[in-house]
């Protein structure tokens, strides 16, 4: 019986050290050592993680001067505020076409393609607005998914333009850089909050 009750006791201090220590190791307040901080990622850091975009992601945010001292956060404002820049650009060189005669020669499947995409820019812009708005006032998530919509408007466009054998030369170029642009921004902005818990 005495030999149960030491075993017990010697059980009891075990467990009290084994949850000392794991309470020690998990504190919340600790920061990891090896990783920068997220909300100090230098450019080169968070254009790391844009998978496959590194080289624009370092090209068009060092295009703004600011970026040399800018948190996270203004990178992610940053590449946001370039993809609405590429993006207002496609919407009016679209709405160029409005105003060129030579659209009545076009296919009425190319015309349709052009209306539809002018409309889908326009509102990709305006997500993308918002977007920097919400940046700025810290919803990163509404930020987030402003981003995903304006790149789902790009790549609708995308889709919808494909059967016209005129598009190929017209839009999917710049498709393709507003959509890289999209996925800068959101890869960047998905830093901000760090790595999920």
């Amino acid at each position: 019986m005495a030999s149960e009750m030491s075993y017990a006791a010697v059980g009891v201090v075990i467990l009290s050290v084994l949850v000392v220590v794991a309470a020690a190791s998990a504190d919340p307040t600790a920061a990891p050592t090896a990783a920068p901080s997220s909300s100090k990622l230098s450019l080169e850091e968070a254009c790391k993680q844009t998978a496959g975009h590194h080289d624009l992601c370092v090209a068009t945010l060092s295009a703004d001067p600011s970026s040399k001292t800018a948190d996270t956060a203004g990178l992610a404002r940053l590449a946001i505020q370039a993809a609405q820049r590429n993006a207002s650009e496609t919407a009016a060189y679209l709405s160029s076409f409005y105003d060129d005669d030579s659209l009545e020669n076009k296919t009425a499947q190319l015309q349709q393609c052009l209306e539809d995409c002018g409309e889908r820019y326009e509102s990709a812009v305006e997500q993308l607005s918002d977007a920097t708005s919400a940046v700025d006032t810290g919803a990163y998530s509404e930020c987030e998914a402003l981003v995903v919509a304006s790149q789902a408007e790009v790549k609708l466009c995308q889709r919808g333009c494909q059967g016209v054998p005129d598009h190929r030369n017209v839009l999917t170029a710049r498709n393709r850089d507003v959509d890289q642009l999209c996925s800068i921004a959101l890869t960047i902005t998905k830093l901000v909050g760090g790595p999920p818990s």
